[in-house]
């Protein structure tokens, strides 16, 4: 069964069923509220057909958050996430307290604010020396919805702010899952500001 978070798919599956996909946003808040559950019969205001059609082809996560490591002063969260395919990838918490700076010689306002740096693909085919990586070789691309599965999971933990393509994979080499996961990241119920998602790549030519 696929992620509810794959959004080119379900809303194919919605079209063809006739259900109409105002609901999705609906469906995805929910996971997004409850990231431990197991089915999609917890939604509401949802068809019967809906549901039917839930049951039989998706799953709230189809990705399962095997461990979590914090660092010893706490601001960062190493977050392990085994992927249904079996393949495992990283995605990382990093907190950042902006009152310990200053602007203009005063301490700058706010508080902690939390990056997420999340995983495009399972392995890399770029080969950079300096990347552990690149050691991998390329396995396998992520669907968006592993993508943004990565949040789902970080949300346990921490309110994040801010979203970096900088953890496992090369994001240009699966663009269509990129961009369809930062139109689902920067839509509701995510809400992250399209400001707030930075792509990391090393340059691929067209």
């Amino acid at each position: 069964r696929r992620s509810v978070f794959d959004a080119a798919y379900i809303r194919a599956e919605f079209d063809a069923a006739g259900i109409s996909p105002t609901f999705i946003p609906t469906i995805w808040k929910y996971v997004l509220q409850n990231p431990r559950c197991s089915d999609l019969d917890g939604v509401p205001s949802l068809s019967a057909a809906a549901y039917a059609l839930l049951r039989n082809k998706f799953r709230p996560t189809t990705s399962t958050l095997t461990a979590a490591a914090e660092s010893k002063d706490r601001t960062t969260t190493k977050l392990l996430i085994r992927l249904q395919n079996g393949e495992s990838v990283e995605a990382v918490i990093m907190r950042y307290d902006s009152r310990l700076g200053k602007y203009d010689g005063k301490t700058r306002p706010g508080g902690v604010r939390s990056t997420l740096c999340v995983s495009s693909q399972v392995g890399c085919k770029m080969g950079c020396r300096f990347c552990a990586t690149g050691t991998m070789g390329f396995k396998s691309n992520l669907s968006s919805g592993e993508i943004v599965e990565q949040l789902v999971h970080a949300t346990r933990y921490s309110q994040i702010r801010n979203i970096v393509f900088m953890g496992m994979g090369e994001p240009l080499n699966n663009y269509t899952a990129l961009v369809e996961a930062i139109q689902v990241l920067t839509g509701f119920p995510f809400q992250i500001s399209p400001k707030r998602v930075t792509v990391s790549t090393v340059s691929i030519p067209a």
